[in-house]
């Protein structure tokens, strides 16, 4: 395969969808305005763009677009004539990293529970698609199903188990509509 068929797309857009919303929610524990953050954040991407295939060379990526929203936040404050302190760690993200990751984390003990209470139909197509990452259309393909078939049952499996989460565990959404606590139901 030569290098002109070999998109970095891929690479940078898994990374970001992974990170964007903690790089967002650090930016914004930052800067005093919410669209100065959203500014640096698509700047940010910008940057990992420009780098093109050398971005899928960097051995940590989340800790590099942390870095290059930091430089980009610094620098923004330096136009602007107000600096302020930044903590000097390497691991700019860990905290709210953990912060947005722990209800989550905590929360997949009530998962078993609630795909249990779901149809083996409805259970199969969520866990292969939404728990192991596979595609629908590999679904599709394993079940003899058209992908249109595949795309209506996830459709109609994934509020169904919402409800069952909802039933399993005292789930409270924050601003953004993400899991942000949750209480499991006592047996």
């Amino acid at each position: 395969m030569n290098s002109t068929q070999h998109s970095p797309v891929p690479c940078l857009l898994d990374t970001w969808a992974t990170n964007e919303t903690a790089l967002y929610r650090w930016l914004t524990q930052h800067c005093s305005c919410q669209d100065l953050a959203y500014d640096l954040l698509q700047e940010t991407f910008l940057r990992a763009l420009q780098r093109e295939r050398a971005f899928c060379d960097i051995e940590n990526q989340k800790a590099w677009l942390f870095t290059v929203a930091k430089n980009l936040l610094i620098d923004e404050w330096r136009k602007s004539g107000r600096l302020e302190p930044i903590p000097e760690n390497n691991d700019l993200y860990t905290l709210d990293y953990r912060a947005e990751r722990e209800p989550i984390d905590s929360l997949a003990q009530c998962l078993p529970k609630a795909l249990a209470c779901l149809s083996e139909e409805d259970r199969s197509v969520i866990e292969f698609c939404d728990l192991q990452g596979h595609s629908q259309q590999e679904f599709a393909k394993l079940h003899h199903l058209t992908l249109t078939a595949v795309k209506s049952r996830i459709q109609r499996a994934r509020p169904k188990l919402r409800a069952q989460l909802k039933v399993n565990c005292h789930i409270t959404f924050d601003e953004q509509h993400k899991v942000c606590c949750f209480t499991p139901k006592r047996s």
